[in-house]
């Protein structure tokens, strides 16, 4: 050894002053003394040694007082004249990345498990309806449809959550924070229950007075949601869910008690954790959920600051969930971050009010969406944008830049080419049916593609390698731009009401008894053309052409698939709707309802 350091010795399991000088280590025996498979770790220490002029490299788990999984690379080492002289060895801990590796793959597999049963179920309804000549009882045909529909709910409401598993792991999920009233949303969350779990009786204690919580109400929401689900189903035959809010000191506490199952207290520090459910005895008989609700739940929570925990005499005597919200936001939530130049803050002050609802903030940060397939480039500029209070969406492939543009329409996107699609056919394929403000990065030396970008619709046009304040520069420029022109649409547009429903266009929020509702951008879009012609009936192919384009106007699927989302979040009961009514072999309108 001519030299190592500290790390080399511990990883090792020596002294580092063994590894230099006069001392000969025999590290390849070092290495096989402490592998968990020392067969297999000589095999592939082998191959290493035996192809010293390689560059080649290796995985091993040694035991230690856990398995700890180490890389060992091997190079060769060359003189001045091109001789080798020798090998070295870089050993790098790989424990957490390989732990991580395998969570994510048994959750990849819980996860298929998870959407296998509804689909079996759908899937089986499907082909018995189908498969016969026979006219079908219309209850047999009734029941195999409401099973159906049950268990599409079900597929949607796994889907959703993976997603948000998703976003957490990869740091996309933000908090938009509102000044919201705690004791309206549960009042309206306890009578949405109380129509859905008939056999349940539902109790809400609150105290006398009860300030504003600055919190994401979406996320919130879903949160009371999971809890509630867990509640009803692990309560058979009824029984009574207690509701109980008290302000103590900074923070509320929120505590949802059942008399259900209950909750052994081996398995009360474990049940937060994903994919995670009572052995089968526990819960006989009831619907198994998907596993993932109350992981997803302490992540909200916990990105809000607060605690989440559970409680339970035992077996057979019910549980407590309660969780905590901090009542003044802190600085990590709120703050972007300082800067000497940030960029604009996107308001809409110039919106219409609501005459009802929770105090919501106006002004929001500006959302850019980055498309670009170098993570070192990607990781760079979404740090410096964020540091200047953006929220920067993160696309690497076509299909994930699509789809976060149909869940959020950014104010500005960066874009590069990716690692399935051009720039240039992105950009192409993106002006057929957005107008967003475009920032093309584009490669120096490739006039020709800069010339081409800006003739298919790209606003701006930078040359990488870029300044990153002249990058940061005309961002800003952009912002303050589409700031402006979204103030002068605000002065123009107004706010339609339909019953409770009420679509604020200058802010492109929807509201249903005053609370925010999350829509994607073709849901609000399509929302948006039923109410600019309420009242009327618009057919299958005049939607599908007004939000999507005249080349989906067979595309029938599409239409039935959106409007059910939307019923979905909308409507108090899903398969009674009361604004989207169906024309039957027509197509839908929305009703005009008197407030």
């Amino acid at each position: 050894m001519a030299c190592a350091n500290r790390r080399a010795g511990e990883l090792l399991g020596c002294e580092a002053h063994e590894l230099v000088g006069e001392s000969t280590v025999d590290v390849r025996a070092r290495l096989l003394a402490r592998a968990a498979d020392p067969q297999r770790a000589r095999e592939a220490l082998d191959r290493l040694w035996e192809h010293s002029e390689q560059e080649m490299s290796t995985d091993l788990a040694l035991v230690d007082a856990a398995i700890r999984w180490l890389r060992v690379h091997s190079f060769p080492i060359h003189g001045a004249e091109g001789r080798l002289l020798g090998r070295g060895l870089l050993l790098e801990d790989i424990t957490l990345e390989r732990e991580a590796a395998q969570a994510r793959s048994e959750a990849l597999a819980l996860a298929a498990h998870e959407l296998k049963t509804p689909l079996a179920i759908i899937k089986g309804c499907a082909t018995t309806l189908l498969g016969s000549s026979r006219r079908w009882d219309a209850a047999v045909q009734r029941e195999m449809l409401e099973m159906i529909d049950t268990q599409a709910d079900r597929l949607y409401e796994i889907l959703n959550t993976l997603v948000d598993v998703w976003r957490l792991d990869s740091g996309t999920q933000t908090l938009h924070l509102a000044q919201v009233q705690f004791e309206e949303l549960l009042r309206r969350l306890v009578e949405q229950r109380e129509r859905s779990a008939p056999g349940h009786r539902f109790i809400l204690r609150l105290p006398p007075s009860l300030p504003p919580v600055p919190c994401d109400p979406l996320r919130i929401e879903q949160t009371l949601n999971h809890l509630l689900d867990n509640a009803v189903r692990y309560s058979p035959g009824g029984g009574t869910i207690r509701l109980e809010v008290e302000a103590e000191g900074a923070e509320l506490r929120v505590s949802i008690t059942d008399q259900g199952l209950g909750i052994p207290r081996e398995h009360l520090e474990h049940i937060f954790q994903r994919f995670y459910r009572l052995p089968r005895e526990e819960a006989e008989g009831e619907e198994e959920g998907s596993g993932l609700g109350l992981a997803v739940a302490r992540a909200t929570i916990e990105a809000h600051g607060g605690r989440i925990w559970a409680d339970s005499p035992g077996p057979g005597q019910g549980a407590t969930f309660s969780f905590t919200l901090p009542l003044q936001a802190t600085g990590e939530l709120l703050a972007p971050g300082p800067t000497a130049e940030p960029l604009p803050a996107l308001t809409s002050a110039n919106a219409p009010a609501h005459s009802q609802g929770p105090t919501l903030r106006r002004e929001r940060l500006a959302s850019v969406l980055l498309a670009e397939q170098d993570a070192r480039i990607a990781r760079y500029l979404r740090a410096h944008l964020e540091e200047q209070g953006c929220q920067v969406q993160l696309a690497t492939h076509s299909a994930q830049f699509f789809r976060l543009l149909d869940l959020q329409e950014p104010d500005l996107i960066l874009l590069a080419d990716l690692a399935d699609i051009t720039a240039l056919e992105l950009l192409r394929r993106l002006r057929e049916f957005a107008e967003t403000p475009v920032i093309a990065l584009c490669t120096a030396g490739h006039e020709e593609e800069g010339v081409r970008l800006l003739d298919a619709g790209a606003d701006d046009l930078v040359y990488k390698p870029f300044h990153l304040r002249e990058l940061l520069a005309r961002v800003r420029c952009r912002l303050r731009r589409r700031g402006r022109e979204s103030a002068a649409e605000a002065r123009y547009q107004r706010v339609f009401r339909t019953g409770d429903l009420v679509i604020d266009y200058a802010q492109h929020q929807v509201f249903v008894n005053g609370q925010p509702v999350q829509l994607s951008r073709t849901e609000y879009r399509l929302l948006s053309t039923l109410a600019q012609h309420a009242g009327m009936v618009m057919t299958h192919e005049l939607l599908l052409e007004k939000v999507w384009g005249p080349e989906y106007s067979r595309e029938i699927d599409f239409v039935w698939v959106y409007i059910s989302r939307l019923r979905r979040k909308i409507e108090p009961d899903p398969r009674h709707p009361r604004y989207i009514l169906t024309v039957p072999d027509v197509g839908y309108k929305l009703a005009r309802l008197s407030g």
